[in-house]
């Protein structure tokens, strides 16, 4: 079977997140099991137009606004034939494939963004992407199976675009490279927070940030680190000079691999403090690490953490920074989350995601003549 794939950004990209990581790992994996897998995504600056990850054939084109224009135009001119089925990856605004492609089709989504458009966006564009997806959206997918990846985003999808539950909607969760991601029970000697992912504004790390003075008056010697890139790195950096909490807090910028590993290795907890997760991909590397979660009761995030079990979850910034402090100062508590952890995060694999989706790619060419 030939694939292609319409995504706004590829695992190489400057700002490449969960989304990402959850198409290149299933691409892989379709094309070791003998498909072929085109890519055509965004050419940030200095990136080549054509690249070959894993098997994986990537096009570059435009920027983030401009690709939704050029990836159709690179697709009728010289792409047509690489594909016998369409993924459409929807990461707010969709690349509307339906409107130019007569393959059979898949849609990916993992969230409905709603007010991220406007908190990334401003008021002007962010009405406009809003409007975008709560109705262009199910008009023109509304016969296209969309695959997405949480309990929650599937309510979501149902419930806030307009008429979503005309939708024909498809759960397939994200899973672990369990070879990659493990612990070797290592800790930090001095308690730390980590918060890794992107720098987004809706992850509202400028948030965690004020709550960590009041952490460290019940934990003095406890230390914050932020690791990611994104688009939002100078409020993070501002927010800790503004604060003059620089003794413990710690902003790392774009880590490597080998350095995010040993993060989610040797911290003591992961505090994940968005507004709303399509899952918390972040969140079960940690665990499958051995680190536990502290994030709010937000949808996505509410499902990938079993209260109690793998992480504990809040309903306000005075109950955030309880669970931070239990967590830090209890060792049986921390203990027995570690445990649960890293059972919580077994239960997922790339392997199975990608042979779920891949059921549904070739459910879509069978339907259709």
């Amino acid at each position: 079977m030939k694939i292609l794939v319409f995504s706004d950004r590829d695992i190489k990209h400057p700002f490449s997140g969960g989304s990402m990581i959850n198409i290149h790992e299933q691409a892989k994996r379709w094309v070791s099991w003998g498909h072929q897998v085109t890519m055509i995504t965004t050419k940030p600056k200095g990136s080549s137009r054509r690249d070959t990850m894993d098997g994986v054939e990537v096009y570059r084109v435009g920027n983030r606004y401009t690709v939704y224009l050029l990836a159709p135009l690179l697709y009728l001119v010289s792409l047509r034939n690489r594909a016998n089925v369409v993924l459409d990856i929807i990461n707010g605004i969709p690349f509307c494939t339906p409107l130019f492609s007569r393959k059979p089709k898949v849609g990916l989504m993992h969230h409905v963004h709603r007010e991220m458009f406007l908190i990334e966006l401003g008021p002007l564009l962010g009405r406009l992407g809003l409007s975008i997806e709560r109705y262009m959206v199910p008009l023109l997918y509304r016969n296209v199976p969309v695959i997405t990846v949480s309990q929650s985003s599937m309510k979501q999808l149902r419930e806030l675009l307009h008429r979503g539950d005309m939708l024909d909607i498809r759960l397939v969760y994200n899973g672990i490279d369990h070879q990659v991601y493990h612990g070797d029970g290592n800790k930090f000697a001095r308690p730390t927070v980590l918060c890794l992912g992107r720098v987004k504004r809706y992850k509202q790390i400028p948030r965690l940030i004020c709550m960590m003075p009041s952490v460290r008056r019940e934990v003095p010697d406890v230390e914050l680190i932020i690791a990611g890139g994104g688009d939002a790195a100078d409020e993070v950096e501002q927010e800790i000079e503004r604060l003059g909490v620089g003794d413990f807090v710690q902003y790392r910028g774009f880590v490597s691999e080998e350095e995010k590993l040993r993060l989610y290795s040797q911290a003591w907890v992961m505090a994940t403090p968005s507004m709303i997760e399509g899952w918390g991909l972040t969140v079960m590397e940690a665990n499958a690490c051995g680190t536990p979660a502290v994030a709010f009761n937000a949808p996505g995030l509410n499902e990938s953490i079993v209260n109690d079990r793998n992480g504990l979850l809040a309903s306000d910034d005075r109950q955030f920074v309880k669970h931070l402090i239990d967590i830090l100062k209890k060792t049986s508590l921390r203990q027995r989350l570690e445990a649960g952890a890293v059972k919580r995060a077994d239960e997922f694999n790339w392997d199975d995601v990608a042979r779920q989706s891949l059921k549904v790619l070739e459910e879509a060419v069978a339907s259709r003549p």
